[in-house]
């Protein structure tokens, strides 16, 4: 199982069926056993200059500060999740230095942290800085993963297509990786994570924007019952909805740098499992936003 960023620790133990490395003395206490939780990042579109500014942010500033929100939580979560555009624009090597600085702190209190790609990002660039060395990778070209828990199964996957272009793309040979990996999961609730949103129908002219085959995909997840929720980046948003063909939930996450609309929500969320189901809950950067704190029910039995 690929572990992009393992914590920093001195001394190296399995929590439940992580193979992640964990501090001995963190600055976090272990969750209550009956939950486990997770923080979920994306788009934080981290320059090679950390005083960079963007749409009236700081990108770094706003990871600095949502890593310090992490770090007084009152107990240690299982792992955070980047989902994808954690480089500025075009994925220099430089950027994914700042990037690596910014998040060593999550490091450093015995949190693994876990990538996505999105299509700011750049493979060759992000692995060299950020990868350690895995042989055999799940899939050659791309940067996928799976993580199980004693309470669910998380599947990260590459939709990079084009370095600064828009649109996503899984191709083929990932999605036959996704269907054989969601066959071979244990049999438990499964979220599966991709930076680029579920591509909508587009006018005659226009440009898509999202993931190209996300039809393919979702035919995929269809299959397997164990999938009960989708979650993605990319637009910016804090939104869920619910496809109607599978059930299957869709969240899409807040961006931690900048927003595309000025009434919307920047942050992270906290992911929290229980035998019973997945709470997604924003954590807003402007406390007094009206979605702080916000909560996504997601019921396993659904």
């Amino acid at each position: 199982m690929p572990i992009t960023l393992p914590a920093l620790s001195r001394r190296h133990w399995i929590q439940t069926a992580f193979a992640a490395a964990l501090a001995p003395r963190s600055v976090l206490a272990a969750a209550p056993s009956w939950e486990q939780t997770w923080v979920l990042f994306s788009d934080t579109h981290i320059a090679a200059d950390p005083a960079a500014e963007a749409r009236g942010v700081i990108m770094a500033e706003n990871l600095s500060r949502c890593a310090n929100q992490v770090l007084k939580l009152g107990s240690k979560p299982h792992g955070v999740l980047v989902n994808g555009d954690c480089a500025y624009l075009a994925g220099e090597a430089a950027d994914y230095s700042t990037f690596a600085k910014l998040i060593q702190p999550l490091r450093e209190a015995g949190l693994p942290v876990h990538c996505t790609l999105g299509n700011h990002d750049h493979r060759k660039n992000f692995m060299a800085a950020l990868t350690s060395v895995q042989d055999p990778r799940p899939l050659e070209g791309k940067h996928v993963s799976t993580l199980s828990s004693a309470l669910m199964n998380w599947v990260l996957l590459d939709s990079l297509d084009q370095v600064n272009k828009t649109p996503g793309l899984l191709g083929t040979d990932q999605l036959g990786w996704l269907d054989r990996t969601l066959a071979k999961l244990p049999a438990k609730p499964t979220v599966v994570m991709v930076h680029h949103n579920p591509q909508m129908p587009v006018a005659e002219g226009q440009k898509h924007t999202g993931l190209e085959d996300s039809d393919a995909m979702f035919k995929v997840l269809a299959k397997h019952k164990k999938v009960k929720a989708f979650v993605y980046g990319h637009t910016h948003n804090w939104s869920h909805s619910v496809d109607e063909a599978t059930g299957i939930h869709r969240i899409n996450l807040p961006p931690v740098a900048y927003v595309f609309g000025a009434d919307r929500p920047n942050g992270w969320v906290l992911a929290t499992a229980t035998a019973e189901k997945l709470v997604f809950e924003l954590r807003a950067l402007n406390p007094a936003h009206e979605q702080h704190k916000q909560k996504i029910e997601v019921a396993w039995g659904a």
